[in-house]
């Protein structure tokens, strides 16, 4: 399972248009899924076996004040309870992985989802989604079954562990590669800056209190400088005085 910075943080090369049609598919099922009590529903019946090989689990739940202090999955994640008031939704996801390529990856998102806020929420969330499924799929791409030999391997084990409950989660060379491909893959269908997501992802941990300012500012020059290397025709805003004082460094 690829775990970190306190499970999420346990979790968020192109795949172009697969993403889309992954978080297309995950909307689908959610709107027509009719749930009323405050447990989670599990739908497991997306599987996909064409360039990423994976099965993609819901775990969802609908409510418009879940408390994020009991909940067994969010009550570590403070920062999706800003996401929530503000977006109407929560999301996380992980990925499981058996190393020795004996059994198919499988992604599962959790949601929560703010049934008053549908369904303008959706379309926000199949933004987020195509992230998110993007970044994971990318997972499934460093290990295991679906092993690209010209992705970053997974960090270690020891590398996991001295970075939990540490900005340096997001400095990892798989979560570097991972984070900005999911949100690379978002700005190309959403027609967004690349550094506006990237602020747009990060604001919340530092208002949560999880990140510095300092250490929002060396995660978001790594990630653009990993962009700019990686992603030549990646929409960024150049007139940024952040982006501007990077792209100027290197």
């Amino acid at each position: 399972m690829i775990k970190g910075f306190d499970e999420f943080i346990n979790e968020s090369n192109s795949h172009d248009i697969s993403s889309v049609d992954y978080a297309a598919d995950v909307i689908n099922i959610l709107k027509d899924l009719d749930i009323s009590d405050d447990s989670y529903t599990e739908i497991r019946e997306l599987e996909y076996s064409d360039e990423n090989s994976f099965d993609l689990v819901i775990q969802v739940k609908k409510t418009n004040s879940p408390n994020f202090d009991t909940d067994s999955h969010f009550n570590d994640l403070q920062w999706e309870e800003i996401n929530f008031k503000k977006y109407g939704f929560a999301l996380d996801a992980n990925t499981n992985i058996n190393k020795t390529d004996l059994i198919i990856p499988e992604i599962v998102l959790t949601l929560i989802i703010n049934p008053d806020r549908e369904p303008e929420l959706y379309k926000e969330l199949e933004f987020k989604l195509t992230d998110i499924i993007a970044h994971e799929v990318n997972h499934t791409d460093q290990i295991g079954w679906n092993r690209d030999p010209f992705n970053t391997r997974p960090s270690s084990g020891t590398d996991r562990s001295g970075a939990n409950s540490s900005y340096k989660y997001f400095m990892l060379p798989d979560e570097i590669e991972s984070m900005v491909i999911g949100m690379y893959e978002r700005s190309k269908v959403e027609g967004s800056k690349l550094d506006e997501l990237f602020d747009k992802y990060l604001i919340p941990f530092v208002t949560d209190k999880k990140l510095s300012e300092k250490e929002y500012d060396e995660v978001f020059k790594v990630w653009m400088i990993h962009a700019l290397e990686n992603y030549p025709d990646a929409n960024i805003n150049i007139n940024n005085p952040k982006v501007s004082k990077i792209v100027d460094s290197i």
